[in-house]
């Protein structure tokens, strides 16, 4: 060991310096024979081809540098090194090790090239080879502070944790050296690779100098800022640094994009990667950036004239050009438009590889699983397959495995999973059900259902005090996401929150298959799923195996999706499944989701399964589509305690808004409180504003909330010159003392389930008019407590909304009637009461708590 050990210095071996690696300067005087010529010039074109990114030109040219050049010139350009680099690149790794070990033979000492040498062979090795292999490869070169790094993360971590922390401790002496910038970079990552985030974190942020703004510790910061919970503010500086350091690189702009994704920012995301596009044209992630955020704006037209564009430039470039279109028409959502595309490109035989992930997934996607699989098998034949390609491999195995009698054809990914999962259901360990219940949403933020899964998770503990445990679990709890709005709401001192942001589902994965052998059919059959669903599953399967609950309860599309196949698989006695909407059209980018009806008629199928919508519309609407007996999904109106909401509205706070807005003493404001999004119709319900406004010149207007239209609609606003009339709020917590200050409330959504808004103004004895969306008509009561418009139509909605501005005794009606109404029929005390039975739970002396 002492010998091995003598070896271990940051310099213990010459580095290449990095100008060496361009063409020397001749000596003065000198002449090359005519083929040195020859070789010097396939070299240069070569090493421009390689700073212009074109690496399989370059490639092929240094192909031929290797079969002409003399080994002085092989050595001088390092021939075999550029080769092994790109082989590794594409996955080669046999080829990379005989390329490389023809580069020692030429210059022993290159301790790099040793260093790639032994990652390219473990890259090739089975794991029960790769101690001996690193032996041997310690005996041969002495040990690196990269040798050690590979033999921590690759050899150690998975066998003993605890030794591979004590390498990397080695290293970090090493890192205090002369080569301490690359050292820790190097040793950060590798200590985020075993799940010692923290220590990685502290490493990078003890950088300094140029290390400490290089792009790749950037993105290491601010991948293990996200693991820690790190702010976005906090995240959004460090992408901002990188910026304002080099200003025209593309790259970190579009890392700025990424970072502003994870904090749903989709406004900002968009703009960072259309400048990284301003930028650099010609890389392809950048256009499947912006055209992922576009999708979440809803913004089809942008999402139209980006694919135009792109391929416009992409296709004149070939095969390239049609791999990059497959790519960028798959992030837009067109599958078949991509696997025209990527069927073009197979015509090249050296992109097959790059190009059968793409085609695949695009193929699955249309339910073409037959054709998906030929790709897919023929790209397994690697043995150094990528995991991205080996998940949508397990995919597809898994739509095959699909045993369903009469069915014909193999049913759209990835609906076929669900039948799996429903039909066709594989060996798993159910244990034993507690007394507890689970509330599951996917977050706590400013939305009418999130409010409605807090109210509801709070007085369902309080009711079930004393006799079983009470859980809310959240995918996603974080503040600074703005996910945790709704959570004061929930708080009591009876219910366990928990946010399962943090949880890493392959660590999940890992621990329940090496806990329970005869889980992993199951736990296969989840990862299978596409990776933001098979994310959840397994976050939520880890929940429900942790609580055994007796009962959970599932709110909304997404989290019904995913936690279905997680309760159903982990044993759950009952499932309940809660519309908060009306269905989802394919033009609804935000909610609509193609497996969505095979998923619900599988679910239904199982007995353990019930439904509920909160309002008659919504039920009837899901009845309809699915092909349910009318009265199959039980309505369960959503409760609003009116006592609270009254509370938080005191008159002293009511007038501080009017003031707030520089109201005039006889002015009549209508408020929106919605979100600024293409559903809930902004531009309308500014167009019926402004309509009534030119008529009464004592109407103001005021929207509360916010939202990716929101700089659009401050540019409409001022282009009507209504600025001084019309105010952006933006997001208010609370809320209530903003409604209480509205003399009328309008509401122009295309879609609705019951909104929560109209029901809260009426708590507060505020009007409302509001189009026929979903349940709305079911919010109110015709000429008491406000006004239903059968059409969206802006004259119409204008007309209702002047004769409630207008009609003193309609508005005083609302004040009186209308916290009545919605005591009586929007309960707390009932939601509670009725959510209590659906869960198979009934106390009357316990219902009094609920309050």
């Amino acid at each position: 060991m002492s010998k091995v050990d003598a070896k271990v210095r940051p310099d213990a071996k010459p580095r290449i310096d990095p100008a060496s690696r361009a063409l020397p300067p001749a000596a003065p005087g000198a002449s090359a024979p005519a083929g040195t010529k020859a070789v010097d010039a396939v070299a240069l074109r070569a090493i421009a081809l390689e700073s212009a990114g074109d690496r399989h030109r370059a490639h092929l040219l240094w192909l031929e540098v290797a079969g002409t050049a003399t080994p002085e010139r092989l050595r001088r350009y390092r021939v075999f090194r550029r080769l092994a680099k790109e082989m590794a690149a594409r996955g080669r790794h046999d080829e990379a090790v005989a390329h490389l070990e023809r580069h020692l033979a030429l210059i022993p000492r290159d301790a790099d090239a040793a260093d790639r040498l032994l990652q390219a062979r473990l890259a090739l090795a089975p794991p029960a080879e790769q101690p001996a292999l690193y032996a041997a490869h310690a005996g041969r070169f002495g040990e690196s502070a990269t040798a050690l790094i590979l033999r921590a993360t690759r050899i150690e971590a998975p066998r003993d944790p605890g030794a591979a922390l004590a390498t990397l401790q080695r290293v970090a002496v090493l890192a205090a050296g002369a080569d301490a910038g690359p050292s820790r970079l190097r040793l950060a990552r590798a200590y985020e690779q075993i799940g010692d985030g923290a220590r990685a974190l502290a490493l990078l942020d003890s950088l300094t100098g140029p290390e400490a703004l290089a792009p790749q510790a950037a993105k290491a910061r601010l991948r293990l800022m996200q693991g820690a919970g790190s702010t976005k503010e906090h995240s959004v500086a460090v992408a901002r640094a990188l910026i304002e350091a080099e200003p025209n690189a593309a790259a970190h702009r579009a890392l700025l994009g990424r970072t502003l994704k994870r904090f749903n920012d989709w406004a900002g995301a968009a703009a960072a990667y259309e400048a990284a596009l301003e930028r650099d044209r010609g890389e392809v992630s950048h256009w499947e950036g912006a055209l992922r955020a576009y999708g979440a704006l809803e913004r089809d037209e942008r999402i139209a004239e980006l694919v135009h564009q792109a391929r416009q430039l992409f296709a004149h470039e070939g095969c390239e050009g049609f791999l990059a279109i497959a790519r960028i028409e798959l992030a837009a959502g067109d599958a078949p438009q991509a696997i025209q595309a990527a069927r073009r490109a197979m015509a090249n035989p050296i992109l097959r590889r790059r190009v059968r992930p793409v085609l695949a997934e695009a193929l699955m996607e249309v339910g073409a699983y037959a054709e998906a699989w030929t790709h897919l098998a023929a790209a397994l034949q690697d043995p150094n397959v990528e995991p991205d390609l080996q998940r949508a491999a397990a995919r597809c195995r898994a739509a095959f495995a699909v045993a369903t009698p009469g069915r014909d054809h193999v049913p759209v990914f990835p609906s076929a999973l669900f039948l799996r999962v429903f039909e066709a259901p594989p060996p798993r360990t159910i244990l034993g059900p507690t007394d507890t219940v689970i509330l599951c949403t996917s977050s706590l933020g400013a939305g009418g259902a999130e409010r409605q899964v807090a109210l509801t998770a709070a007085g369902v503990s309080r009711a079930r005090a004393g006799r079983g445990r009470t859980v809310l679990a959240g995918l996603d709890l974080t503040p600074a996401r703005g996910r945790a709005m709704m959570r004061d709401l929930a708080e009591t001192e009876h219910l366990v929150i928990e946010d399962l942001a943090h949880v890493n589902e392959t660590h999940v994965l890992r621990a329940l298959a090496a806990e329970d052998p005869a889980l992993r059919e199951a736990l296969r059959l989840m990862a299978a799923f596409p990776p933001n669903l098979a994310r959840d599953i397994l976050k939520l399967y880890d929940c429900f195996r942790r609580h055994r609950p007796s009962c959970v309860h599932l709110w909304q599309d997404g989290v019904i999706s995913t936690g279905s196949v997680a309760a159903f698989l982990a044993g759950v006695p009952t499932i309940v499944c809660s519309m908060r909407n009306v269905v989802a059209g394919e033009n609804d980018r935000r909610r609509y989701r193609a497996y969505l009806a095979t998923m619900y008629r599988a679910v239904a199928e199982r007995p353990e399964v019930r439904f509920t919508a909160n309002s008659a519309a919504g039920a009837q609407d899901y009845e309809a589509w699915l092909g349910f007996e009318p009265g199959r999904i039980r309505v369960l109106r959503n409760g609003v305690d009116v006592g609270s909401i009254r509370a938080r509205a005191p008159e002293a706070e009511r007038r501080a808004v009017r003031e707030r807005l520089r109201l005039p003493p006889d002015a009549l404001l209508v408020g929106g409180v919605f979100r600024l999004a293409p559903a809930k119709r902004p531009h309308l319900w500014l167009d019926v504003v402004a309509r009534v406004a030119r008529g009464d010149p004592r109407t103001h207007g005021v929207i509360v909330g916010d939202g990716a239209m929101r700089a659009e609609i401050a540019d409409a606003i001022a282009a009507r010159g209504l600025s001084d009339r019309i105010t952006l709020a933006g997001r208010q917590s609370p809320v209530e003392p903003w409604m209480a200050a509205m003399d009328v409330l309008l509401l122009a959504s295309e879609v609705e389930g019951l909104p929560n808004v109209l029901l809260e103004a009426e708590s507060l004895g505020v009007p409302v008019v509001t189009t026929r969306a979903g349940g709305s008509g079911e919010a109110l009561l015709e000429g008491i407590t406000g006004r239903l418009v059968e059409d969206d139509a802006p004259a119409n909605l204008a007309a209702a909304l002047t004769a409630v501005i207008r009609s003193r005794g309609l508005r005083h009606r609302a004040r009186v009637g209308a916290p009545v109404f919605i005591e009586q029929r929007f309960g707390i005390e009932r939601m509670i009461r009725e959510t209590l039975a659906v869960f198979g739970e009934t106390d009357p002396l316990k219902m009094g708590m609920a309050s």
